[in-house]
């Protein structure tokens, strides 16, 4: 078929109508009933590519260009190509395109898609009556425009009316029942031969009725008192569907007569719709689930958002009432957040997009954010109950008994998914005992008021959110609603009382639950809430702060409870608890500062005045951390040394170890290698659990935080293979625990052993990652770090003027908010600075590091610093290669003392690298030999390589280099 390249005026082109059917090879396009079938068996189309193929079908042998069908597919939404590419890959996968020689669509280079094979109307020639009557003969509803991501639901739905013959569509309201029930109508009119009956039940108040009501539609004479005989003789040798809509507040009698005709007239297929399930034999459950919307994640694109049904619905509804809207990266998060507040619902999320033309997507957001407004009013010729989102809830609530309703109504302080104890501890009055209340959850779930869901927890109960605002009205205006949140609070203070520091798995089962802790906060530190019980609940909740990597929220609920401190004596140990948090949080998102040292010292003074031994050694574990960050060497020392003594003469084995670990650290940053290797050695072969985990919450250390340790230990003593191993399996286990603090912490420790490994390549997908958690989690102090990391990175890879610019930056920032020199970079920093030529840059950046260091008694980096310092002056212009001898002398001189054989070895390569420069080869073999020789594995490595590819002559050294 010849291609024509000119298009017709589009103004007087046809476009396709509802009545409109299309034959092409084996396949026949049903444009009305949204369907196509290859060979008569209906094919799967997603509803953008069918309506990608609709425009290219009416236009065939033309060239569509892509703008124009980007323009019908997505009409007033913007969208890209690659959303256009991936509809006509999907078409091209379903037709088969291309498979046996056969083509069905052609891409023309820079100008659009044609659609090539033969195509022929059945419909343009008059077709015979009986055809007429049987695709004519129904009375179903105008089939809506297009569906949106139900098309899968309409298959399963239609396969199970064909083999089981009866099914109910159940779900909430506003979720798309009857949308879903006409469309199953449609796409069963062929095999039913037209013979599609569908009754709106929804404006029948008397339940008598019914029968009466689809007789008479039927045009059926009633030879009886009881309709219900005569429709069961009409009915008992037809082949039908038929579809009863909104069957909920007629469920006895609906369910009835249900169950005779699907019982008498064995060739008679059922549909229903109801919020509650009919219970009667034969039927069918399916339950209609919300439309898929994008997870709460950073970074959503556009593109990825519009594969999810909710997205989808909402920018076409939103275009439709707008005149054009347009979803781009910059909205495409709210766009998602509006869908998920909105649960999916479609009515919700079309009421909602109806708005945006007159609020725009943020300050709809925030509507929903404030309170959801159930009276928008949406399409005026849905059904009443759907004009607004207060219509189609009042349906539902009217149905329910008065022990319903008020149980609803209390169970609505809850703030996303809860337990059934929790539903107990707030619903149950003197009128409703345990077994009564079980019986009006059941049937709450059954009308589909609430959702249950149940996994590897315990079953959760859940309102959908446009729900939940119904019925919190009712609540407000009640007499209950002060005693429900009293209520709801005691309990969450109690549940978390309870759990303690017991153990991580009980505080991660309750992180679904963080909504209703953080709703229990609200209440008790608002105008009439209980601010007692705020302290309490605030002082128990801390460790699921944490656990949750909520640290920037941990702050704001610890400082509010601590302003509401009354001085009793009986809150002492709140106080302590809130402190301990405020100032661990603090010092994870703002670093070093004066009050992060006065929380954690007031809460170790507390535990002393409490003679809470426990909460001492805690209290230790973190000022030695913070000693740690403010580069107070020194003083972790002292620290240490005081939990050993505490824990020793308290027989806490598990404490012991920990500060053997710490004791550990600060000889490994002062540069005492044997002893913190003594130190971290005899806490791993403690016979308890040591690490820090369960029981200790709030220190925010990590499992393997000793081991990771003991492979800096031991790459400094020449064993790069078993650091490198240790490293590696120890960061594969934090990934796997999936903790964010935890893990950037792990990471950022770890990352010495790649840099000396000269492995940093393998270490950048860890520093995007340590990025983007810390980031996300408002950790200012671990992303500076992260960032700082990211720098050396890319300087390693190359790019070392882009990566100076990050690492200049970032270690600005660390020293003017007061971190100590164990972060500082210099000697990176100086080593870039070198090579863009910044000669006098970099020899300031590493005296100040050395001075810095001499003055915080950080000894561990002092050897690489004066290796740095003579690297520097020996690739000046005017090269002091006098002075650097000096410095790295004294650089193999300390390390020496240290034993630290992996800096001597470093150094030991530099002055090798002059002496040959200077032409002297038996001095510089004297030098790096014996060192080299001391080496029992990593002959693999890149420093080992070096050294002895200099020592064998294979790498040549000139006067110039």
């Amino acid at each position: 078929m010849d291609i024509r390249t000119q298009r017709s005026n589009p103004e007087t082109d046809a476009e396709p109508t509802a009545s409109d059917t299309y034959c092409f090879g084996p396949f026949r396009l049903h444009v009305a009933q949204r369907r196509i079938e290859k060979d008569g068996s209906p094919v799967a189309l997603p509803a953008r590519a069918f309506d990608t193929l609709v425009v290219l079908i009416a236009q065939a042998g033309e060239i569509v260009s892509k703008n124009e069908l980007m323009a019908k597919v997505w009409p007033g939404v913007t969208v890209d190509e690659g959303s256009l590419r991936g509809q006509v890959a999907t078409l091209r996968k379903a037709l088969g395109d291309g498979e046996a020689g056969t083509q069905y669509l052609r891409t023309v280079s820079g100008q659009g898609y044609c659609f090539v094979a033969q195509v022929s109307r059945p419909n343009d020639a008059k077709p015979p009556p009986s055809s007429v009557a049987d695709e004519q003969d129904h009375n179903l509803p105008a089939p809506p425009r297009r569906m949106v991501g139900r098309d899968q639901t309409v298959d399963e739905i239609s396969d199970k009316l064909t083999n089981k013959r009866f099914v109910t569509i159940v779900g909430p309201g506003g979720i798309g029942k009857t949308t879903v029930a006409v469309s199953t109508g449609y796409a069963l009119l062929k095999p039913f031969a037209g013979q599609v009956r569908f009754f709106d039940l929804g404006a029948i108040r008397d339940a008598a009725l019914v029968p009466n009501v689809i007789v008479s539609a039927l045009g059926v004479l009633a030879r009886s008192n009881d309709p219900s005989d005569s429709l069961v003789a009409f009915l008992r040798d037809k082949r039908m569907l038929l579809i009863l809509d909104c069957c909920e507040h007629l469920i006895e009698t609906v369910a009835a007569l249900a169950e005779r005709l699907y019982r008498e007239a064995p060739q008679l297929h059922i549909l229903t719709t109801s919020r509650e399930t009919l219970r009667v034999e034969g039927e069918q459950i399916h339950r209609l689930l919300p439309l898929a919307s994008p997870p709460d994640e950073t970074g959503l694109t556009a593109t990825s958002a519009l594969t999810f049904p909710a997205v989808e619905l909402f920018v076409e509804r939103a275009a439709a009432s707008s005149g054009q809207f347009e979803l781009n990266d910059a909205n495409a998060s709210d766009v998602a957040d509006i869908c998920r507040r909105l649960d999916g619902i479609a009515l919700a999320i079309e009421l909602a997009a109806s708005r945006v033309g007159a609020y725009g997507v943020k300050h709809t957001v925030e509507l929903l954010n404030g309170q959801f407004n159930l009276l928008w009013e949406g399409r005026r010729t849905v059904l009443p109950r759907h004009r607004t989102l207060r219509a189609t809830i009042d349906w539902s609530y009217n149905l329910l008994s008065e022990p319903e309703r008020a149980t609803l109504c209390r169970l609505s302080i809850f703030f996303g998914n809860f337990t059934l104890d929790a539903a107990r501890s707030v619903a149950t009055t003197d009128d409703t005992d345990d077994a009564a209340l079980l019986a009006i959850l059941a049937s709450l779930v059954a009308k589909s008021m609430l959702t249950l869901s149940t996994g590897r927890s315990s079953a959760r109960y859940r309102l959908l959110d446009t729900t939940r605002a119904y019925v919190q009205e009712k609540l407000v205006a009640s007499l209950a609603a002060e005693v429900t949140a009293r209520r709801h609070a005691y309990y969450f203070r109690d549940l978390l009382e309870g759990i303690g520091d017991r153990s991580s798995d009980d505080l991660s089962a309750l992180a679904d639950q963080f909504g209703n802790v953080r709703g229990a906060l609200m209440w008790c530190f608002s105008e009439h809430g209980d601010r007692a019980a705020g302290v309490a609940l605030a002082a128990a909740s801390m460790p699921l702060f944490f656990e949750l990597s909520l640290l920037a929220e941990c702050q704001f609920w610890a400082m509010r409870a601590i302003e509401s401190l009354d001085g009793s004596s009986d809150n002492l140990s709140y106080e302590l608890d809130l402190h301990a948090a405020l100032g661990m949080a603090r010092m994870m998102t703002e670093g070093i500062t004066d009050s992060v040292g006065a929380s954690l010292t007031r809460a170790f003074r507390l535990a002393e005045q409490l003679g809470d031994v426990a909460n001492q050694l805690r209290m230790i574990d973190r000022l030695h951390l913070l000693h740690i960050m403010a580069g107070n060497f020194d003083d972790s020392l002292n620290v240490a040394r005081r939990g050993e003594s505490i824990a020793a003469s308290n027989g806490d084995l598990a404490a012991l170890a920990r500060n053997q670990v710490s004791l550990g650290i600060s000889c490994h940053l002062i540069g005492d290698v044997p002893a913190s290797r003594s130190h971290i050695e005899a806490a791993l072969l403690h016979p308890v659990e040591w690490e820090p985990g369960d029981h200790n919450h709030l220190n925010l250390d990590y499992p393997h935080r000793a081991h990771i340790t003991l492979a800096r230990i031991l790459w400094l003593q020449g064993f790069p293979d078993q650091a490198r191993e240790i490293t590696q399996q120890a960061v594969a286990e934090m990934i796997a625990i999936d903790h964010p603090v935890k893990l950037c912490r792990a990471l950022l420790w770890a990352f010495a052993v790649f840099y000396w490994n000269d492995e940093t390549a393998h270490f950048e997908e860890h520093v995007d990652r340590i990025i983007l958690e810390s980031r996300r989690h408002a950790l200012d102090f671990l992303q500076t770090i992260g960032q700082a990391v990211k720098g050396v990175v890319i300087i390693a890879r190359g790019d070392t003027r882009d990566g100076l610019r990050l690492l200049q930056s970032s270690v600005g920032k660390m020293h003017s908010d007061r971190y100590g020199p164990q972060t500082d970079f210099s000697i990176q920093l100086a080593d870039a600075l070198a090579a863009v030529e910044q000669y006098d840059d970099a020899l300031n950046t590493i005296d100040r590091a050395i001075s810095r260091a001499g003055h915080h008694n950080l000894m561990l980096e002092m050897p690489d610093m004066l290796r740095v310092k003579a690297e520097v002056l020996i690739s000046m212009r005017s090269p002091d290669f006098a002075r650097a001898e000096r410095y790295m002398k004294q650089s193999l001189e300390l390390a020496r003392r240290q034993a630290a054989l992996g800096l001597e070895l470093r150094t030991a390569v530099s002055l090798a690298r002059l002496w040959l420069r200077q032409g002297r080869p038996d001095v510089a073999r004297g030098v790096l030999a014996p060192v080299h020789a001391r080496f029992t594995e990593g002959f693999n490595s890149h420093l080992l390589t070096t050294a002895r590819d200099l020592l064998s002559g294979s790498l040549r050294i000139s006067p110039s280099d």
